[in-house]
């Protein structure tokens, strides 16, 4: 599947018991060995003056990465059992942290996903706990629930 198709996003964030939700429009698509969903989000949720920030998450069996660029600029990235190196920056902070990752999955409808344990439709789910460390300090830990689904208009 080379082209993209638009996409109804659904963040769920759980960071130490508090549970924020949040929607988002955009694409996925399928390249090579790897699923990317794209979309774009006001830096300070509200504020339209704040500025944006575009997201790409590429997902691959086993890892998952999250690279965000605009009035904010981050990377993390997700491999089960293992801790890996990011950074975040924005005008008032920039630092390195590290992600541990205690979980990661991909829940999908589509039962015929390819080799690569893949969906070739929708929708899925993407999950993962981790733990965030910012300085060699745990800064907290997260739930995350990324759902997919077709955009309907």
């Amino acid at each position: 599947m080379g082209d993209s198709k638009k996409v109804r996003i659904t963040l769920k964030s759980m960071q130490d018991g508090s549970l924020s939700t949040h929607s988002y429009e955009g694409e996925w698509f399928r390249k090579e060995r790897s699923i990317f969903i794209r979309y774009s989000e006001q830096a300070v949720e509200g504020d339209p003056n704040a500025g944006e920030v575009r997201t790409l998450v590429r997902y691959r069996p086993d890892e998952l990465s999250i690279v965000r660029r605009g009035v904010i600029e981050s990377e993390q990235l997700f491999a089960p059992g293992r801790r890996r190196s990011g950074h975040y920056r924005s005008r008032a902070a920039s630092f390195p942290l590290e992600t541990e990752t205690l979980q990661l999955s991909l829940q999908a409808s589509d039962r015929n996903a390819d080799a690569e344990q893949l969906p070739s439709k929708l929708p899925f789910t993407l999950e993962w706990k981790y733990e965030l460390h910012v300085s060699d300090q745990m800064s907290g830990r997260f739930h995350i629930r990324l759902h997919i689904q077709e955009e309907l208009n």
